[in-house]
């Protein structure tokens, strides 16, 4: 949700969009959990050239109001697509526990690793940053999670965000090569501008840290930044050598990334996925398709196929 302006649906706009939901699950229109084909992970387990690396803003909370969005469709619509992409990692923003259980069903050739970021008040919208990870092509090393505040070691909120905020890594070692790799995910806050400009702050330096303990080690950085590319918090990144992943691509180009279940239209991403300088990316694309009529979430998923 953002500065990006997420829609406010009045009342009676609500009420025609519930009806439209509930005409459609009953006569089969939108089935509430349509099919998912679990995916072989073979292919990608057994490449260790090029790595696929996955941004996702699942909205998991969030749309139900929406047609054809209901929460559970949307879980299963989600679990469709990564089956189809698989990638080898996948940063999520807006997931929560509920959709992260439906996963371990739905995605079971994964591993995962997220905390909540505190501050909510029910189940349903307490958010993880977590990552996804090929459980049979990686092994964990490292893991944690920092709050995007002053006090990023404790669960804490910077003082004029509209929530908690936080970034979860992992440090994975691929069990083919002995390489390991560092992912660090994020979502940045949608109110407050000081606060993300400190997050990218915060992750920068937590990307040194790793660098420090694990060596010149390739790194990836995903999320939901809320800031357009010329923001402070890419900024930061980029002072520390990161380049966005449609900047080096062949293909890549600067496109949106939130598209407010279609309703918004433009041309400048708030998704990144940035990689350090001694990664090269070989192609990098925005997932704009629907699945089953309806979209998976109000963010398109983005990929990047990357070699380290």
């Amino acid at each position: 949700m953002n500065k990006k302006v997420k829609t406010i649906i009045i009342s009676s706009v609500a009420l025609i969009s519930a009806l439209g939901i509930a005409t459609g699950v009953f006569f089969g229109v939108y089935p509430m959990k349509p099919d998912v084909k679990i995916m072989s992970a073979e292919r990608r387990i057994k490449n260790n050239d090029t790595l696929l690396v996955a941004s996702y803003n699942t909205a998991s909370p969030w749309g139900s109001f929406i047609e054809g969005t209901y929460t559970t469709r949307r879980a299963h619509l989600f679990a469709q697509q990564i089956n189809y992409y698989l990638p080898d990692v996948l940063g999520v923003q807006e997931l929560n526990s509920i959709w992260q259980g439906k996963m371990e069903e739905l995605l079971p050739q994964y591993a995962y690793y997220g905390v909540k970021r505190g501050g909510d008040a029910k189940e349903e919208t307490s958010e993880m940053s977590g990552i996804f990870y090929l459980k049979d092509k990686f092994e964990l090393v490292d893991s944690g999670t920092f709050w995007i505040s002053n006090t990023p070691e404790k669960e804490s909120k910077y003082e004029n965000a509209a929530c908690h905020r936080i970034c979860s890594f992992v440090v994975l070692k691929n069990k083919n090569t002995g390489k390991l790799l560092a992912h660090l995910n994020t979502h940045l806050d949608h109110v407050s501008t000081e606060a993300q400009d400190l997050g990218g702050k915060l992750i920068a330096e937590k990307t040194e840290e790793i660098k420090a303990k694990y060596g010149d080690i390739p790194t990836v950085v995903t999320g939901d930044f809320n800031q357009y590319p010329d923001g402070l918090a890419i900024k930061a990144l980029k002072d520390k050598g990161f380049v966005n992943a449609y900047d080096t691509s062949e293909n890549g180009k600067m496109t949106a990334t939130y598209h407010g279940w279609g309703d918004i239209l433009g041309d400048k991403p708030i998704d990144f996925i940035f990689v350090s300088k001694d990664v090269t990316v070989k192609d990098y694309a925005v997932q704009d398709e629907k699945w089953d009529n309806s979209y998976v979430s109000d963010h398109f998923m983005i990929t990047a196929e990357i070699e380290m």
